[in-house]
């Protein structure tokens, strides 16, 4: 009676499993949030069916008696215990899903990135006026040297000497090192913290990436950590200037960072909102 109980359990997780995969295929969600969700699915799969030699292949030896994915949407954070529940987190969270080690009671806050589909990006559309650049904003102490680095990629894009597009190893003004441990400070607060808008209710502790199947997990639990993973990323990363999320007052404050593109058709665009992804 037991081993038929067993089927009979192992062939309901195996059926809500594909099931739940499926739902998020049909679904109108962009590559890289089915992406989110299919992560987590397979995360959740994998504990359910106590394949737990397959979570330390990821996590290691922490989640040798298996995991639990919390809630990000109750108040107290419930252990998730329906694979159909599992969603996309809001927009405003650097940590996309909570993962809770069995062995040792440690949560990590992961940040969820696909490399199936376009490069990730660590900072969206984010202009000079953004709250956080402010005067009295997080980052405001690194804007002198942000923009030095955001003047000579203007410069060079003037010159046609870069594309919109460009590796931030093409900028030599970091070449100097206290502009480039500035650049880091911001690139790390964007990965972890917060957005321009300011610190995010759920920061990252731990980055998660899913590529064909395959996770990768990496912790990021300290100052350290985090460190470490800028500086493995950094020669990756492409930075651009863009129109989108440009606010409707082109200001002074504004100038500094805005690239005017003339096209040759005689349209201009106001391009000063930052945008960094890693390539």
């Amino acid at each position: 009676m037991s081993d038929t109980n067993n089927i009979h359990d192992s062939l309901v997780n195996s059926i809500e499993y594909l099931s739940a995969k499926v739902k998020v295929y049909e679904s109108n969600l962009n590559k890289g949030e089915k992406d989110e969700i299919l992560l987590m699915i397979e995360l959740f799969h994998l504990n359910q069916t106590k394949q737990y030699d397959k979570l330390v292949n990821i996590f290691g030896d922490e989640a040798s008696d298996g995991i639990d994915i919390l809630s990000m949407d109750t108040s107290n954070n419930e252990v998730v215990t329906d694979i159909n529940t599992l969603s996309k987190a809001k927009g405003t969270y650097k940590s996309d899903c909570i993962i809770k080690m069995h062995k040792t009671d440690y949560a990590y806050y992961a940040s969820i990135k696909s490399k199936n589909c376009a490069n990730p990006a660590i900072l969206n559309h984010t202009p000079r006026t953004a709250k956080v650049f402010k005067q009295d904003g997080i980052l405001n102490e690194y804007i002198g040297n942000l923009d030095i680095v955001i003047k000579e990629y203007i410069d060079k894009r003037k010159e046609n000497v870069i594309r919109e597009d460009t590796s931030i190893n093409k900028l030599e003004s970091l070449e100097n090192s206290s502009i480039k441990s500035d650049f880091m400070n911001v690139l790390s607060y964007f990965v972890f913290e917060g957005s321009g808008k300011g610190e995010s209710v759920y920061k990252a502790n731990s980055m998660l990436y899913y590529e064909c199947g395959k996770i990768i997990f990496t912790k990021c639990r300290n100052t350290e950590e985090k460190r470490e993973y800028i500086e493995n990323i950094y020669n990756n990363i492409i930075i651009s200037l863009r129109d989108k999320g440009m606010p409707k007052n082109n200001d002074e404050y504004c100038h500094p960072w805005v690239f005017t593109d003339c096209k040759n058709d005689g349209t201009v665009k106001y391009k000063g909102s930052l945008h960094i992804r890693i390539n």
